[in-house]
């Protein structure tokens, strides 16, 4: 009986010892896709970077970095080292480094006293992931588009499909209702134009930078010129 409890003993040391002691460090970020039917995972990405977050991507980047150096400096210190540095490899996942998760919200029900109540919980929808070198890639690339859309709207055939209701009132708000060229003020909104500045016809796009308010005459006036 002392003999079969030692070899038991014995496994369980064995097994924590031989277990490799590394964790990959991934970035985790969720992105709540609730009410939306078909969201596009590289809009979700580079809206995320338009706001300005890629130093959280350059900061896990640095820990990852760092991690690893911590890492070597382990192997070349430790024991078992061809052992240890076979699981250090096993584990490493760069070009899945940053993991995003979609997820939606779900209305569940419960019932108290005959008295049935609502309430919410966060369901995985999907996800994806990608490494530090792709979504650098990316930043640099909505940078040279000054962070104003995702890359697929900008480059998108039918701009004018992308002319939405709240872009419409952002550049009413924006110009405050105020035609760029003859001054006409238009608070109603009667008369008034979202016109693009380089026309779609010589490949403007729908973006803030390329919008403006103008009066139906203007408008009339300006046509497909710049």
């Amino acid at each position: 009986m002392t003999i079969y409890i030692g070899m038991i003993i014995a496994g369980i040391l064995l097994f924590f010892i031989l277990k490799s002691p590394y964790k990959y460090p991934y970035f985790v970020h969720y992105f709540d896709v609730s009410g939306k039917r078909k969201p596009q995972k590289e809009d979700l990405l580079d809206k995320f970077l338009n706001e300005g977050n890629f130093y959280l991507i350059e900061q896990h980047n640095e820990k990852v970095q760092n991690w690893k150096e911590d890492c070597q400096k382990k192997l070349e210190k430790g024991v078992l080292k061809n052992f240890r540095t076979k699981q250090y490899h096993k584990i490493l996942n760069d070009d899945n480094a940053f993991q995003f998760v979609l997820t939606r919200q779900q209305t569940r029900y419960r019932q108290r006293n005959y008295i049935k109540s609502s309430y919410k919980v966060d369901s995985v929808d999907s996800q994806f992931s990608c490494s530090y070198l792709y979504i650098k890639n990316r930043n640099e690339q909505l940078k040279e588009i000054n962070s104003e859309c995702t890359l697929r709207e900008y480059h998108s055939k039918n701009q004018r499909k992308l002319m939405t209701k709240e872009l419409r009132k952002k550049i009413m708000t924006r110009d405050n209702y105020t035609c760029k060229l003859c001054g006409k003020y238009m608070p109603d909104e009667v008369g008034l134009h979202i016109d693009h500045i380089i026309p779609v016809s010589k490949g403007g796009k729908t973006i803030v930078s390329n919008l403006q308010v103008l009066c139906s005459k203007c408008n009339g006036h300006k046509s497909d010129m710049v």
